[in-house]
């Protein structure tokens, strides 16, 4: 396994200009939350690329799940590519129906076979990008089903699995992970974002490791504060294996203090001291994470899963913008900004909390963290020099 090199991959703008697409399960939508492949795609097309970002994984089942989702990619995206930036489209697929994952067991038996299906056509407003791309990229989770497909339509473009997650954590269901097993090592290149992560994949794959990256750009740049004058302040970003039942005992042991929950849902009663905002566009939650206390990682996670350390946006996000993070001791994080709390049993909410607030910002806290410029190219070097 070889982690990315940054002197290598910085190409600069004589690079050749590259049609690029990029399969994956996430929207491109103003209103929603940003992940690392959004930041990507956008970096790809300020470079001069050619991207095409296809939404996949939805249809018009997702009315019944998400109505509000279903129709900001009825409106612009559906079956058509939208042109969201200069050199940047997206589109969606959105089928009458379409395979997902479930949590029950029966239901993803009779899914195995609707998987394949689903996975074995386009229709032409994507058949026609994929046909001339140069590269394709596929993002772990549903889009794995068309990797075939896609090779058959295109099979002189590269390959490049962009792999953020462990299938099994973000609940996939299993016929994706026999698919991910069964291409991995069919792909020109792999690209995750921990050596963690890469360790837990199957065998085969010609792995890259280029660390995760945040918008310089944006937390460079000053806003004003949110926040009432003299409060103090948390900040949790994300829905990942969030931990609803921890930060409430925060809340608890910290009347004074005020969490601010970005992204995870809330399903219980919600502390009078806890504000829970949804998903919410990532620019709008900027000013909440540079004029925050501190910073939560409030994971509820096992052995296999503490390569989120490692490729957690939002880690790197608090790290950037000098805040002390709040975060179990399972994981193995080493920056000096880090308080680790017990992933069981904790008592000292309220001395950890403290030690939080008590803590002085440090640019320490941010070095060695990369751009998302830095990243793109990084992650393009690879795809197209994977030896």
């Amino acid at each position: 396994m070889s982690n990315g090199n940054a002197a290598g991959a910085a190409e600069g703008d004589l690079a050749p200009r590259r049609k690029i697409v990029i399969l994956t399960s996430h929207v491109f939508l103003r209103g929603y939350r940003k992940a690392s492949v959004h930041f990507v795609a956008s970096c790809w097309a300020e470079q001069g690329h050619d991207v095409h970002f296809l939404t996949l994984g939805h249809s018009w089942l997702t009315w019944l799940k998400d109505r509000r989702r279903f129709r900001a990619l009825s409106q612009s995206q559906a079956n058509r590519f939208e042109t969201v930036a200069p050199n940047l489209h997206a589109g969606a697929y959105l089928p009458p129906l379409h395979a997902f994952s479930s949590g029950n067991r029966a239901l993803n038996a009779a899914n195995a076979l609707f998987f394949r299906l689903y996975g074995k056509y386009l229709p032409t407003f994507a058949r026609r990008v994929v046909a001339a791309a140069d590269l394709v990229v596929i993002e772990s989770g549903s889009a794995l089903s068309f990797f075939d497909y896609a090779k058959t339509l295109n099979s002189r473009a590269c390959t490049l699995y962009f792999c953020r997650d462990l299938l099994r954590s973000v609940g996939a269901a299993p016929i994706l992970q026999d698919m991910q097993a069964a291409v991995i090592g069919r792909f020109d290149t792999v690209c995750v974002p921990s050596e963690r992560l890469g360790a837990l994949l199957p065998s085969g794959g010609r792995l890259r490791v280029i660390p995760q990256g945040v918008d310089a750009r944006l937390f460079d740049r000053l806003y004003p504060s949110p926040y009432s004058p003299g409060t103090h302040n948390a900040v949790s970003v994300g829905n990942m294996l969030f931990d609803e039942t921890t930060v409430a005992a925060m809340a608890a042991a910290a009347p004074d203090v005020n969490f601010h929950v970005f992204g995870a849902g809330w399903r219980g009663v919600v502390p009078a001291n806890v504000a829970a905002y949804g998903e919410r566009d990532f620019e709008s939650i900027v000013p909440y994470l540079q004029h925050a206390d501190f910073g939560l990682a409030p994971y509820r996670l096992t052995a296999d899963e503490i390569y989120l350390a490692e490729s957690s946006l939002k880690l790197a996000q608090y790290s950037y913008c000098g805040l002390p993070v709040l975060l179990p001791d399972l994981i193995p994080f080493h920056r000096p900004n880090a308080i680790a709390y017990r992933l069981n049993g904790e008592t000292a909410w309220r001395e950890k909390i403290d030690a939080a607030l008590a803590m002085r910002r440090s640019p320490a806290f941010r070095e060695g963290i990369l751009t998302w410029d830095d990243v793109a190219r990084q992650t393009l070097h690879a795809a197209f020099e994977p030896t």
